[in-house]
């Protein structure tokens, strides 16, 4: 770093009122670094003896989830996730929220594919409980659509969606995303506290995402943020594009299984459930949503979603891969 180069403040700088919820943060930022190092010592200091990781795809002991990891280096040699600064590590209770920015090269044999040297990006999202100043259990949401079309395994069927919208296509299919507002940012209006956030949250899921009536998006701002790119910021394009997801699948639902909330910034996971009508497939996917409340409203969200199972679904992707 550049001699008087400025660190921006994080959310280990003041964010978190007592220290467990300070040492929980340090707790998630040292699984980060086990997975950057590969250093299984590491893993052990961070992770129980009956840590679970629980995923789509099965249940992971502490053992196989080193074993994850290591196949993934194997695939991505120079592989790094980055805490999402711009979001923070939020910590509830034994609960903690942490979504991660993944970088690398694929320089070995990725679902089929041999290395084609591309270099990826995509989102991690982590949820966690710990005990003991440990980390006992593990949900992840991954997004593999972005690394799977980046290394030309799927089709970038990501805009179909935004010409549904009539808004402009992501280039290559894969959705660009930013980072967003720094977290040091100044914040505007009234301390937010952890209950409002949680029922600005709820509104969401209530209002347009279960109604499909585009106009209900009262939970959010007028200048709402939508970082991860499908669809363009507006409430207005959010209320359409959920007017356009229910009208496919009008008997689905989301299933919120965990919730961390924390002064101005809640994360929650979905699990999405139902039938496209056009395509009779089963709707059967994952997603994790970070918001930043501001003034009684969601003022910006990232998210995390499982887009494969989702495209599948849609008939977008075939099945299996």
């Amino acid at each position: 770093m550049a001699p008087g180069a400025v660190i921006a403040d994080t959310s280990l700088d003041k964010f978190h009122e007592t220290a467990t919820a300070q040492r929980s943060d340090e707790l998630a930022r040292a699984y980060v670094h086990a997975t950057n190092t590969a250093d299984e010592h590491a893993f052990d200091a961070v992770l129980a003896r009956g840590f679970l990781s629980y995923s789509r795809d099965g249940v992971r002991s502490r053992t196989a989830i080193k074993r994850y990891y290591r196949d993934l280096r194997n695939a991505f040699a120079d592989i790094t996730f980055t805490v999402h600064e711009n979001i923070g590590v939020l910590v509830e209770n034994d609960m903690i929220a942490m979504r991660t920015i993944i970088e690398g090269s694929h320089t070995g044999d990725y679902a089929g594919v041999p290395a084609t040297g591309r270099t990826i990006q995509t989102s991690a999202s982590h949820f966690f409980r710990m005990r003991d100043d440990q980390l006992v259990e593990h949900w992840p949401v991954i997004d593999t659509y972005r690394i799977l079309t980046k290394i030309g395994r799927t089709p970038g069927v990501g805009a179909q969606f935004q010409k549904m919208l009539g808004v402009p296509e992501a280039p290559g299919g894969i959705f660009i995303e930013r980072l967003g507002t720094p977290f040091d940012a100044p914040r505007n209006g009234r301390r937010v506290t952890r209950e409002e956030s949680r029922a600005v949250n709820r509104r969401l899921y209530d209002g347009a995402i279960t109604t499909g009536v585009a106009t209900d998006v009262d939970a959010l701002a007028d200048n709402y943020i939508q970082n991860s790119g499908w669809t363009p910021d507006g409430r207005e394009h959010f209320g359409q594009g959920w007017a356009i997801g229910r009208g496919a699948m009008p008997h689905g639902s989301a299933i919120q299984t965990h919730v961390v909330a924390e002064n101005d910034r809640v994360a929650s996971i979905s699990v999405w459930d139902g039938t496209v009508i056009a395509s009779g497939q089963a709707v059967d996917f994952t997603s994790a949503d970070f918001l930043r409340i501001e003034n009684g409203v969601a003022a910006e969200h990232w998210d995390t979603v499982d887009y494969v199972r989702m495209y599948q679904a849609f008939g977008l992707l075939p099945q299996p891969l």
